[in-house]
């Protein structure tokens, strides 16, 4: 058997098993972030936010979302490993804000300008 023939059956069965593969796994599925700054913010990025009491907040909630999804997520300034609840530090153009996500509620516990280090 010839290079080209059995390159040509390699071809043919990979250019299958990827269309395989396609139909029955990835299509029409949503699939989550993969990556965990993707993650926290896809996990931020609901309707159900809390703003705790000692915090003002000068922009609308529309606002924050918005700032949220462009928020990159500081890993080594949040809490992390605490149980059940974890703290996670974003940080914006604008603002630094401090999220704790709970099981049952997501609250934002501080809030404040960018400092200018």
């Amino acid at each position: 058997m010839s290079f080209l023939t059995r390159l040509s059956y390699f071809v043919f069965g990979v250019g299958l098993g990827s269309m395989l593969v396609y139909a029955l796994l990835i299509r029409d599925r949503e699939f989550p972030a993969w990556l965990p700054e993707d993650r926290v913010l896809e996990e931020l990025a609901v309707d159900s936010l809390i703003i705790s009491k000692t915090v003002n907040l000068p922009i609308t909630d529309s606002v924050l979302m918005k700032r949220i999804k462009e928020s990159d997520v500081l890993f080594n300034e949040s809490i992390v490993r605490d149980q059940p609840c974890k703290e996670y530090q974003l940080e914006s153009e604008h603002e630094r804000m401090r999220f704790e996500i709970c099981p049952e509620t997501i609250t934002l516990i501080e809030y404040g300008p960018l400092n200018p280090n």
